[in-house]
């Protein structure tokens, strides 16, 4: 167990709160209770200074002041002193004015001296304390009105087990932290080894999925505690992916798929021209299948180009001002020599101005792709229309064909990539990008794509665009990965 293991650090951040607070805790009760012991010391030395005044008082007026006090003091040395003179280490003195009667340990008189009560007195008749911190004693001194004369009651008890106690006090205080403390500190990496199994199990867990076994999920126990969260929010982050992982897989086997068959076709085209001598029309021939088939292959790579940067979040989108009009009238012309080699219809129905603020090319692509992919799938003379209208929301431009329609179960799958209807007749004719590079390009400007059709009665792709606002010349095309 290193020092950097978040158990020592949650072990040591626990000391760091436990051990400032303990030490004050204890430094308030050790200072409360030592309050506490002084005060019980001084009352019982007050209490007994008190009977003693009073014991003088009631002696005063039958034997006299100094007979009194020499009773008292005799009293106090006595082996059965009265009842409220029974204080062990206490010695009584009693002066008349600064002229000392008598005492019961001529010992304590330095310490009488040295505490100036008898002077303290002199400026109000209230009771004096003092310490004598050489003779470790403690004194009051309780001022007593007798006739006409003031004369004073000293009691003086030693404070050495008023010490001893304090001092106990504080080694069990200066012993007991240290010892709290360690009790602590094991018993937070105890408590924290606890909280912690969790979250190695995760990581053991988690150690074994790979990009093999993706799959597999974390154990959660309990899904309500943030432990739980924690491992719900990996196995999410798995569920992810692992889709990406698939789709991945399943984009590199179908490219590798679409690439292979013309670069089948162009190296059996290479293998026959080149293995005897051939006319130059048989060559001719020749290298336009292997042109045609180079575009495909570029039209292929540049599809899935397009698509990986959308996935990726680096297509930069160009925004400019534009005429959508202008755009689908070159576009239709564009295609109108394919259109008119199948004996298909082209025509476009669109306003004379409809601006709109988009990127050119990627506008263009889309449109293109869905012409296109209406003139493939429509038989020989049908027709294909091209729609444009334009409202306060946005535009809306809709493609319909008499071509052969599309099931309702493929409307969902017609905008994955490589996906292509049952139609062995047009199997080879497209690379299954088209829509995708469309539903793309509707996303790229925050708008959308739908389709409506019947098997054998055409198809009506609808796209849904909302009215840029300008912000700036370009922007990054941030999206998900088409499914």
């Amino acid at each position: 167990m290193t020092l950097g293991t978040i158990r020592v650090r949650l072990t040591f951040w626990y000391l760091l709160v436990f051990v400032p607070l303990l030490i004050a805790f204890s430094t308030y009760v050790y200072s409360q209770l030592a309050g506490d012991l002084r005060g019980q010391f001084d009352t019982a030395l007050l209490r007994l200074g008190e009977s003693a005044a009073n014991y003088f008082k009631v002696l005063a007026q039958t034997k006299g002041p100094s007979s009194a006090a020499e009773t008292i003091v005799q009293e106090l040395r006595s082996a059965e002193p009265i009842p409220a003179l029974r204080v062990r280490n206490v010695t009584l003195a009693v002066f008349s004015g600064d002229q000392l009667l008598a005492i019961s340990n001529h010992d304590a008189t330095y310490s009488i001296s040295s505490s100036q009560v008898l002077l303290s007195l002199r400026t109000g008749m209230q009771n004096v304390f003092a310490t004598d911190e050489v003779a470790q004693r403690r004194l009051v001194a309780i001022p007593v009105r007798f006739g006409s004369e003031n004369y004073t009651i000293v009691a003086l008890e030693t404070i050495q087990r008023l010490q001893a106690n304090l001092r106990f006090a504080r080694n069990l205080i200066l012993f007991g932290i240290p010892a709290t403390v360690f009790c602590a500190a094991i018993g937070g990496l105890l408590i924290s080894k606890k909280s912690l199994e969790p979250v190695v199990t995760i990581c053991g867990q988690a150690e074994r999925i790979s990009a093999h076994n993706l799959n597999e999920r974390l154990a959660i126990k309990n899904p309500k505690d943030e432990l739980g969260h924690l491992a719900g929010v990996f196995n999410a982050l798995l569920s992810r992916l692992d889709d990406s992982f698939r789709i991945m897989r399943e984009f590199m086997a179908e490219a590798s798929h679409e690439l292979r068959t013309p670069l089948a076709i162009i190296h059996g085209e290479a293998d026959v021209s080149l293995s005897q001598v051939r006319s130059d029309s048989e060559y001719r021939e020749s290298l336009d299948i292997i042109r045609d088939q180079s575009k495909r292959m570029t039209r292929i790579v540049s599809d899935m180009l397009a698509l990986a940067r959308a996935d990726a979040g680096r297509q930069l989108i160009h925004l400019e001002e534009l005429y959508l009009n202008d755009l689908l009238e070159e576009c239709c012309h564009a295609l109108k020599k394919v259109a008119a080699s199948k004996n298909v219809r082209l025509e476009i129905d669109s306003p004379e101005d409809c601006p709109f603020l988009g990127d050119e090319e990627l506008l263009k692509r889309m449109i293109v792709n869905l012409l296109d992919n209406a003139i493939r799938y429509t038989e020989p003379g049908g027709y294909v229309v091209i729609r444009l209208t334009s409202d306060a929301s946005g535009v809306k431009i809709s493609v319909s064909d008499t071509g052969i329609g599309i099931a309702s179960s493929d409307f969902e799958r017609i905008f994955q990539r490589f996906h292509r209807i049952d139609a062995s007749t047009y199997a080879d004719q497209c690379s299954g990008l088209g829509l995708a590079i469309v539903k793309m390009a509707c996303e790229a400007h925050h708008g959308s794509v739908t389709v409506s059709s019947q098997p054998g009665r055409g198809s009506i792709f609808t796209i849904s665009l909302p009215h840029q606002e300008p912000r700036g010349s370009q922007r990054t095309l941030s999206s998900s990965p088409i499914s």
